[in-house]
């Protein structure tokens, strides 16, 4: 009597595959990840122009903001078909750890207008939220090798707290709402232009 028995397959996950994963992401953050930045970055330049509180400032805001939706169609027509979403164990385990660390970066950016809101001190929300980001960034840094994101990363970090220290108000909302949303917006253009200059992805870094 012969029993048929189901091969048993189990794939371990190599320090090429976590090599190949990484390279894939690198790519996809550089395409997603710097949409969201420029996302973000019309709304900080927007929230710093009218915090700013100069004439036509309105007609201003609706001007950066636009500006930054033309970055964004710009990168996506540039970097069209080069950031695949990469597949595999390996991937998979980098799309979770990647998942965590920007669900955990938006509840401390919710929590914090409330948190200020509380001890007095609204106005030091966009300051403490860029610092955030930053954080983020320098964290994709770290595990992806990330392009533009260590320079982004640090100046959020530090010229928001630099600019806590000496302004408070809504000029302490305006400049940092201003330099954020340059920053993001700088971040962004830089990850854009490496996608672009990368070319498509190799093939053997797609496998799953």
């Amino acid at each position: 009597m012969k029993t048929a028995m189901p091969e048993a397959r189990t794939r371990l996950t190599t320090p090429d595959d976590t090599a190949q994963a990484r390279a894939a992401w690198k790519r996809l953050v550089a395409r997603n990840g710097s949409l969201f930045q420029l996302a973000f970055a019309a709304l900080w330049l927007a929230r710093g122009t009218i915090a700013a509180g100069w004439p036509s400032r309105l007609a201003i805001a609706a001007v950066l903001a636009a500006s930054a939706c033309g970055l964004a169609a710009w990168g996506v027509a540039t970097t069209q078909g080069l950031a695949p979403r990469p597949r595999g164990p390996a991937a998979r385990k980098l799309d979770r750890d990647i998942t965590i660390a920007t669900i955990a970066q938006l509840a401390v950016s919710c929590a914090l207008p409330l948190l200020l809101a509380a001890l007095g001190r609204p106005d030091l929300t966009v300051a403490a939220i860029s610092v955030t980001i930053g954080m983020l960034l320098l964290w994709l840094r770290a595990q992806l090798g990330t392009t533009g994101h260590l320079a982004a990363g640090i100046l959020l970090i530090v010229v928001p707290i630099t600019l806590a220290v000496a302004l408070t108000g809504s000029a302490l909302t305006a400049a940092a709402g201003l330099v954020t949303g340059a920053i993001l917006a700088g971040s962004a253009i830089a990850g854009f232009r490496w996608l672009a200059q990368a070319g498509p992805a190799p093939r053997p870094g797609l496998a799953g």
